[in-house]
């Protein structure tokens, strides 16, 4: 338990609910003193660019895991993002929901998973598909101990 001193100079939750966000913070030995805060952090104005164009998926499984994407992170998805080459996209094809890489080679689009025994998906004239948005952040949540806590 932090003394009353303590918990009012640690960053975090001020008064009115959001965030502090420290200027600068060092890995090894922090001072969390309060001339150092910058000012109220809100996590949506940092990952919402266009909010009526924005919104949120839970990842389910592993198979974008080298790309940073982990079972339950959270995707923030622009729909007003136009995909490019090398994009990760939120897309379904043939009414199949999934999260892919766009890959354009010359005329060619495939739609490339990270888990190697997935097969890409190339798109043709015949491929009924959409990109639903363009992924611009993950929200993930590191182990910590036995917690059961959910985001």
């Amino acid at each position: 338990m932090q003394s009353t001193e303590a918990q009012k100079s640690t960053p975090g939750k001020s008064r009115t609910g959001q965030l502090e966000l420290a200027r600068k913070m060092e890995t090894g030995f922090p001072s969390p003193a309060s001339d150092h805060l910058e000012k109220a952090l809100s996590l949506e104005d940092l990952v919402v660019y266009r909010p009526s164009a924005t919104f949120y998926v839970r990842a389910e499984g592993n198979a974008m895991k080298k790309s940073g994407i982990h079972h339950k992170d959270i995707l923030i998805v622009d729909r007003s993002v136009t995909a490019r080459h090398g994009s990760i996209v939120i897309t379904s094809v043939d009414q199949e929901p999934s999260i892919r890489r766009f890959v354009r080679q010359g005329a060619q689009i495939f739609l490339v998973s990270d888990d190697m025994e997935l097969k890409p998906i190339t798109i043709t004239e015949e491929t009924e598909w959409t990109i639903w948005g363009v992924v611009t952040h993950v929200i993930h949540r590191f182990k910590l101990g036995n917690e059961r806590h959910e985001i």
